[in-house]
């Protein structure tokens, strides 16, 4: 995955202001069913917000966790939530 400039992140950041939480991550952390919500999620959109439950030390390692999962990149966020982003790949055209 292409890392993102400062000025892509802070572009990504202004988008995501205006969004609603995807997805909620509870106290019990990425369980399968949230990876699943999660993918799903980065099929539909290419940049979302995740709500995390978790104690704040906690949500750094969480977000590390997302990006290896869902193999995204975190641009932001504030208190317990945080914007992931994720290039959609190229459709192919039917010939």
């Amino acid at each position: 995955m292409n890392l993102l400039s400062s000025k892509e992140k802070s572009e990504l950041r202004g988008y995501a202001q205006r969004l609603k939480p995807a997805l909620h991550v509870g106290k019990n952390g990425l369980a399968e069913p949230v990876v699943v919500e999660l993918r799903k999620a980065f099929e539909r959109e290419e940049l979302i917000k995740i709500a995390f439950k978790a104690e704040r030390s906690e949500i750094e390692a969480l977000c590390l966790e997302v990006e290896r999962l869902a193999e995204c990149q975190c641009v932001g966020g504030v208190g317990k939530k945080r914007s992931f982003y994720r290039k959609m790949p190229e459709a192919v055209e039917a010939e």
